[in-house]
């Protein structure tokens, strides 16, 4: 194990509170693992975690050094991006952030136009919660991230990427789609059709709070209250006045796009959803309301924080790519 290794063990121990668990993120043995914690606070006189309580916590000291661990990440951070832009991108790091699926709809295109364009910078994506996105790269260690929300303009900057519209994906195959047939989306069947069309001409009428009605006599997949698309079905359900006879909560938006396609339940489905899906059948879509089925994304920044050149091009790049 590497000295400059210190912080990425000490701080996935004290994520997991879990040495065992923390060994097996890291790749690497628990008494390997428990040697080095062990190491290093011998070296340091203090005892970082109580190991008398289950799950671990950070003792006083603990806490400071994981303080001081954090200053000297974002420190490092800064240093090679100030010789990054000294050297012309030749080299450096840029931190990206977004949802899991905001990750994989947005950024493939303009990760690969920006690794090709920029070789030399060491690029790192990470999944989170926009909640967990904004505390990290509030404390420095997260350069950029993806978000629909946009509600901190004191802290951040917010740079809009796209408006997109939300549909509600019915399995393609239900009987209630041939009652509903001057309602749907009519796309043709496939992804490929879809990205071909222009989105402004893709006009369906919304569905009347009677149809909508006779939806939620169906399975709903829903995703959690903390996430935009939670927040936006829990609005149609109260728009409408109607709650769906059962629901199954989900965690990611590609996840009930993949149970609606096999006949499980009735989801929202975003445009870039359906566009990064690879699927070759698209559920029905329909439109439920055109105010709070719309919205848009942005791409964010802390304010007073040094914006290195990389994070300025890669905003660059992927506002072309999108």
């Amino acid at each position: 194990m590497k000295r400059n290794d210190t912080p990425k063990y000490i701080k996935k121990i004290a994520e997991v509170k879990n040495i065992s668990v923390a060994a097996e993120h890291l790749g690497i043995s628990q008494p390997a693992l428990s040697s080095y914690l062990k190491k290093v606070e011998s070296n340091l006189g203090i005892l970082i975690f109580d190991r008398s309580k289950q799950p671990l916590e950070l003792t006083e000291a603990g806490r400071v050094y994981i303080e001081y661990l954090d200053q000297a990440m974002v420190l490092h951070k800064e240093l090679v991006q100030n010789l990054s832009d000294i050297e012309n991108l030749k080299i450096g790091k840029l931190s990206i952030g977004g949802a899991s699926f905001f990750n994989v709809a947005y950024l493939p295109k303009s990760i690969a136009a920006f690794a090709k364009e920029y070789p030399g910078i060491e690029i790192e994506i990470v999944d989170g919660k926009v909640s967990e996105l904004v505390t990290i790269a509030q404390k420095g260690m997260l350069d950029l991230f993806i978000t629909p929300i946009a509600d901190e303009p004191d802290r951040f900057v917010y740079e809009e990427l796209l408006e997109e519209k939300i549909y509600l994906a019915v399995p393609s195959d239900w009987e209630i789609n041939k009652s509903l047939a001057d309602k749907v989306l009519q796309i043709g069947g496939s992804v490929t059709r879809f990205e071909s069309g222009s989105k402004t001409n893709l006009k369906v009428e919304p569905l009347s709070e009677k149809e909508f009605s006779g939806l939620c006599e169906n399975t709903f997949i829903v995703l959690k209250s903390d996430q935009d698309i939670g927040r936006k079905m829990e609005s149609l359900f109260r728009k409408f006045k109607s709650r769906p006879a059962r629901t199954i909560t989900a965690e990611q938006t590609m996840t009930t796009l993949a149970l609606t396609q096999n006949g499980v339940g009735i989801s929202l489905i975003t445009e870039s959803s359906i566009m990064n899906s690879h699927i070759a059948k698209l559920p029905a879509l329909y439109l439920a309301d055109p105010e709070i089925c719309t919205r848009k994304m942005y791409i964010a920044y802390p304010k007073n924080k040094y914006m290195s050149r990389a994070a300025t091009n890669f905003i660059r790049v992927l506002k072309e790519k999108i």
